[in-house]
């Protein structure tokens, strides 16, 4: 039997244990204090973080979806992104900041 499609919103009411991400080493500290200001806050405020410091907040979606396999995880990340992108479709191009120029932005999306 095939499971129901989730709405984005659905998939954003997820609880993800970011700090056990942490502790195994799978995401940085500094990426768990992004996530913790980011998670489950109003567009409007995201908007602002995204505008401060738009490219640390896109590595570490990116890094997550290179890392972590667990897909309810994935498909929160993506989830987020899909919400940056729908708020601000000129948002893309913070893949494309060059702090993210020793990584493809785009591989994770690829598998």
């Amino acid at each position: 039997m095939e499971q129901a499609e989730l709405t984005t919103e659905q998939v954003l009411k997820r609880d993800i244990p970011w700090e056990t991400y942490m502790m195994t080493k799978l995401i940085s500290g500094t990426d768990l204090q992004l996530l913790r200001r980011y998670d489950n806050r109003p567009e409007s405020y995201r908007a602002q973080l995204l505008d401060d410091d738009g490219p640390a907040y896109v590595r570490v979606f990116v890094t997550i979806l290179r890392d972590i396999f667990k897909e309810e995880t994935v498909e929160y990340v993506l989830a987020l992104i899909d919400e940056m992108l729908a708020a601000n479709p000129k948002r893309a191009r913070l893949f494309h900041d060059k702090s993210l120029a020793n990584d493809d932005p785009y591989e994770p999306f690829l598998s």
